[in-house]
């Protein structure tokens, strides 16, 4: 009972034929279901069908489960939470605060080719509050 578009295209693919186009058996796409609930397929009866964008989001989810992902973290990457999402948004929507900042010369201990010490930490942390106490003290008077 498949519809067809202008182009003799199907508009719903069946199991059998997303599984046969995949190269996998049908009980993985039924975990892939459990496992991502965004896979939705149409049920007409008991059969189910998955449309042309379904089929694109499941060679993506083969592809990616190739590369070495795992279901958990494709559907984040695939799908991420709405929280997720409005961080990453707004990651892109605003530019670095300080894109042309540098260390001043006194701080010349820290290098990015090596890890922060301990001991340049709280070195950094003392000058930063210093700093800070210069900052508040003109900014009172």
């Amino acid at each position: 009972m498949k519809g067809k578009n202008k182009k003799d295209e199907p508009l719903y693919f069946s199991l059998k034929e997303v599984c046969k186009l995949l190269n996998i058996k049908p009980h993985i796409l039924d975990y892939w279901e459990k496992r991502i609930p965004e896979i939705k397929p149409h049920k007409i009866g008991k059969r189910k069908f998955f449309k042309k964008e379904n089929l694109e989001m499941l060679f993506q989810i083969k592809n990616l489960l190739e590369e070495g992902y795992t279901l958990e973290g494709i559907r984040k990457k695939l799908f991420p939470s709405p929280k997720e999402a409005k961080i990453k948004k707004r990651e892109r929507a605003s530019p670095a605060l300080f894109p042309e900042l540098t260390l001043p010369p006194s701080y010349s201990y820290l290098s990015e080719s090596q890890p922060l010490k301990k001991e340049n930490l709280k070195k950094l942390l003392k000058e930063v509050l210093e700093d800070l106490k210069e900052i508040y003290k003109s900014l009172s008077a």
